[in-house]
């Protein structure tokens, strides 16, 4: 496979176009990953904005979709292409203290979007829902507090795998 880019580069062993493809894959999940963090954001504030059960429900359903699909298997596959990557550039698990570092704050933030931000976005879809309906919004206030809580740490994990993403060391 030759893979020509502009008029002097080119990529021409399959082991090249792969790591291109790992990169691509990478970033690609990586913004996806992102961008769910802005939209929780933006749609949580949107929720607080308004007292129309209605849309609530609306808006909530959309970032628990987002967060399933987006947050979860894209932040699985978002891992899965990064360790690609390291080991590609000569990272080991074994010797290189900066992965240690990386996939322990990968498994930190599976570990708050799996059973903390998901569990509780589901359960503000369920309230704002049955509360559309009718329906008592019996604790509605305490599942959003936990859900904004566990976006703003899903924020600060992100800085930081953007600091870690950027400074690198070896060894």
């Amino acid at each position: 496979m030759r893979l020509v880019v502009g008029s002097s580069v080119t990529l021409d062993s399959p082991a090249m176009s792969l790591d291109a493809v790992w990169r691509f894959l990478h970033l690609f999940f990586a913004f996806s990953y992102v961008g769910l963090l802005m939209l929780s954001e933006r749609n949580g504030r949107a929720v607080l904005a308004t007292n129309d059960w209605g849309q609530r429900a609306l808006l909530l359903q959309v970032v628990q979709l987002s967060t399933r699909v987006a947050g979860l298997g894209g932040f699985i596959i978002l891992g899965v292409f990064g360790n690609l990557l390291a080991m590609k550039s000569g990272y080991r698990m074994a010797a290189d203290r900066w992965l240690m570092v990386v996939n322990t704050l990968w498994i930190a933030n599976l570990v708050v979007l799996m059973f903390f931000t998901s569990p509780h976005i589901a359960q503000l879809s369920r309230i704002a829902t049955a509360a559309a309906r009718g329906e008592a919004s019996e604790g509605w206030a305490m599942a959003l507090g936990r859900w904004r809580f566990g976006n703003v740490v899903l924020s600060f994990l992100y800085v930081a795998f953007l600091a870690l993403m950027v400074f690198r060391w070896r060894g």
